[in-house]
């Protein structure tokens, strides 16, 4: 059974712990705790951001496009949690020297790390961990197309307004 550690307001590790099964039900989380999660964007030369659509079995935004990441486990740090996600869903093994954070966001149950990445990977070497990934695509954020493939726009606005100071 997975396990994660609950953050504070801050972003701080409390020492509660909560297992795989209680972190789907938000009523479970205590109010003023936050469950730990990792995003990673990936960019290329063109910066064009690498996303993917959630596979329809997921409980979670079904068919829906996003980022690499998830839930970071308990005594995992951020960028590692972000690398082995990324090496889940993708196949991709990022370097962790190339990781820069972007963001820290907090909703009503999660804190968010956001990564970004400057590489070019080529989308026919990655392999797709089908219960997680139906399909990936580049997409120019130049263009407006991300904002409108979000499956929350007014969580991920804040982030794309921070990668485009970083890009441009």
């Amino acid at each position: 059974m997975e396990k994660f550690e609950l953050l504070d307001k801050d972003g701080n590790k409390t020492g509660k712990i909560i297992t795989s099964p209680e972190i789907d039900d938000k009523s479970l989380i205590p109010q003023g705790y936050y469950v730990a999660i990792v995003g990673v964007l990936i960019i290329n030369n063109e910066n064009e951001v690498l996303l993917e659509r959630r596979s329809k079995l997921k409980k979670i935004d079904p068919g829906k496009w996003g980022i690499c990441g998830g839930k970071i486990d308990y005594n995992e740090d951020p960028i590692t949690a972000g690398i082995r996600e990324t090496y889940e869903e993708i196949g991709i093994i990022l370097n962790r020297d190339e990781m820069k954070l972007l963001c820290v966001n907090k909703s009503e149950t999660a804190y968010f790390n956001i990564f970004y990445v400057k590489t070019n990977i080529d989308i026919k070497d990655c392999k797709l961990q089908k219960e997680e990934v139906d399909e990936i695509r580049y997409f120019n954020i130049e263009k407006g197309i991300y904002e409108q493939l979000l499956s929350d726009p007014d969580e991920g606005v804040e982030w794309l307004k921070e990668l485009k100071k970083v890009l441009y």
